[in-house]
This record gives C-alpha cells, structure tokens and sequence, in this order.
C-alpha cells in the first residue's frame, strides 16, 4: 500500500495534476440577481470592436475572481513541488501533448442580457484547443415592443443583441477566463489579441419546461411581432402575454447568430473589422454541425 504521494502509481498521479490544474463550476439553473454579477465596465471609443450596447448587456458572474488567481497559480505550485509532480505538470501543460479544453455555459435572460458561466477550464494556456459555448435562453421580453428592440435591425446595423454575443468573445480573447469582468486597459487596443482559439463549438440548447417553448410550427417573424392576432397598437409598455410570453426556439437563435457570422466572414468594406477578429483569432467555428474554416 502506498504511503507517500509519490508512491502512488503514475496514472493516478497524473490524474491528480490534471484535477489541481483544471478549474470546474456548476452552470446555474436561472440567471443570477443582479448583485450577485459585476456591473459593466465602460468602454473608451475605439478600445474595443463591439457597440456599447454590448458591453453593457454580458453580465460576469462577481464570485469568479476568487477562483482566477487560484486557477493561475496552481501550475506554479505544483512545478515547485518536487522533480517528478514538476514533470507530470510540464506534460500537462505541454499543448502539443495534451489539448486544452474550455466549456462555457451562458444563459440569454429575459432576451436582452448574457450571463456567461464557465464550467470546464483544463489548464492556463493562451491558444485553447477546444472551447465549447453552450447557449440557454430563460425568461422572455418585459414588454411588448421589447422583443423588437432586440432583435431587428438597428437601421443599417445588426440587430442590437448580436453585439452582445460579439463582445462575449472579444472580451474573452482580449482577456481569457475567469478574467472579463476585470477594468478593460486604457487606451486604443492593438490588433493582436490575448487569447486564440483552434475550434470553437456554439451548441445551442432547449429549456427543460418545453411547455415555455415557441411551438415547432411556429415562425419567427411570428414570434418577433406576437403572432397574427396580436393587438399591436396596445402600449409599448403593457406587460407580455401570448406569444409574447413564448420563449425562443435554439434553433431560431442559432439562424441568426449564423447569418451574421458569414456576413462578417464576407469581408464587406463595413464587415472587415469585425471579420478580421474572427479570421485572426478562430481557426475553426462549427454551430450546429455547420463549420467555417
């Protein structure tokens, strides 16, 4: 029987570093109140690509600092442990060996508001393998025209909510994990960003009470605009009912995340800033089966 750590056979001790190097959270069932996530930071014109409606609707989670500096840290102590902790450590952190994989649970509230959770973070690194975005819509709009506000077009721009998801991964690769709440850097920021990402993986997922769910033969200009029988010349501020009160289907949100990814892809004259982000920084993007190299 092994008396010492070290006696322990190597698999188990391998197992052991990689669970002192890795970071794991539980994904929250609702979204948290609101003291309990960090109010947005704001952003000095041109030290970010995303619209400041973005930056002001992704809501970090105020207890994840604890866990960033620990996170860190970690592979520092274990290298300082003894010769062959150091060793197991150093294999762990090894890319080329061992793939880094990140998982991310983010929650849509009441269609206007991310709150991202992580979950899985396998080890430090600043160009992560695998990351995979899972997307939960919960609540609905607070008023009628609420819905409209959000997801239509703003004039020549995108639709309002798009630039939250935008600034969920620019502020990710400006940053990494456990880290985006923190004060963004004065100043304009350069081109290269912090953190890269070899495939990133948008899996977008039904809520457990399917009875909240818009029905399948459902459209969603019908759910944009409340249905054919809505009244819309009630006040813009009545609270929702109906189809109002239907919470999205995935797989409408992932259509339209969809559609403006590849608009961004194409590289237009007005697109190019923020396609350059994507083309820079990811290597791989799949959303529901369907991939952009």
């Amino acid at each position: 029987m092994p008396t010492t750590l070290l006696d322990l056979p190597s698999e188990l001790l391998d197992r052991i570093v990689e669970l002192v190097l890795c970071y794991k959270g539980l994904a929250p069932e609702r979204p948290l109140p609101p003291w309990l996530n960090y109010v947005p930071w704001p952003r000095q014109e041109g030290d970010c690509l995303s619209a400041p409606h973005g930056v002001y609707t992704v809501k970090y989670w105020r207890a994840q600092e604890k866990y960033h500096d620990a996170w860190i840290s970690n592979s520092l102590s274990l290298l300082l442990v003894n010769h062959q902790i150091a060793e197991i450590t150093k294999r762990r952190l090894d890319e080329s060996l061992i793939p880094s994989i990140f998982n991310l649970d983010v929650i849509l509230s009441d269609e206007r508001e991310l709150h991202p959770r992580w979950t899985y973070l396998s080890n430090p690194c600043h160009h992560v393998d695998d990351l995979t975005v899972t997307f939960r819509v919960a609540g609905t709009c607070p008023t009628t025209n609420w819905r409209r506000y959000h997801f239509l077009p703003d004039g020549d721009s995108p639709p309002r909510i798009l630039w939250t998801f935008y600034y969920l991964l620019e502020r990710f690769l400006e940053v990494g994990p456990l880290a985006e709440h923190r004060v963004p850097s004065p100043g304009p920021r350069t081109d290269d960003m912090s953190f890269t990402i070899n495939r990133l993986t948008l899996d977008f997922v039904s809520p457990l009470n399917q009875e909240s769910l818009a029905p399948a033969d459902m459209g969603f200009w019908d759910w944009i605009n409340g249905g054919a029988d809505e009244e819309h010349t009630k006040s813009s501020t009545a609270l929702c009912s109906g189809v109002f009160g239907l919470l999205m289907r995935p797989t409408w949100l992932a259509d339209l995340i969809s559609e403006y990814v590849g608009y961004l892809l194409g590289m237009s004259i007005s697109m190019a800033p923020y396609g350059k982000l994507l083309y820079d920084s990811i290597s791989d993007l799949c959303e529901w089966g369907e991939f952009y190299d």
